[in-house]
C-alpha cells in the first residue's frame, strides 16, 4: 500500500517525490513511457529561468525567483554540475 502515488516521471515529479521522501511514506511513481522524463522534461533547454521575463507580481515570476534560488543547493546535494549564467538567463545543467 502506499501512501502517494505520483503521475508522471518527468523533473518536477522527480522534485515532487525527492521532496516527499523526506517524510516516512511510501511513495509510488506511475509511468505510462517505458523511461522517465520521455514528456515535457525530454524536450526541455535545460535553463532554470531567473524570472526576468515573467511579468512582476505574477505567480510565475514569484516561483521562477524561488527556484532559481534554490538551484545552487538542490545541484550540490544531487551532484549536478551547472553553469551559472545569470547575466543571460539563468542556470544551465551540463551533464557530467
Amino acid at each position: 500500500m502506499y501512501d502517494v502515488a505520483i503521475i508522471g516521471a518527468g523533473v518536477v515529479v522527480a522534485m515532487i517525490a525527492r521532496t516527499l521522501s523526506e517524510y516516512s511514506l511510501n511513495i509510488c511513481v506511475l509511468e505510462k513511457e517505458n523511461d522517465v522524463a520521455m514528456g515535457a522534461t525530454k524536450a526541455n533547454s535545460a535553463i532554470v529561468h531567473a524570472g526576468f521575463d515573467a511579468e512582476c507580481g505574477t505567480l510565475k515570476a514569484k516561483l521562477n525567483v524561488q527556484g532559481f534560488k534554490m538551484m545552487e543547493q538542490i545541484t550540490k546535494e544531487l551532484d549536478v554540475s551547472c553553469e551559472d549564467i545569470t547575466k543571460k538567463q539563468g542556470f544551465r545543467l551540463r551533464k557530467r
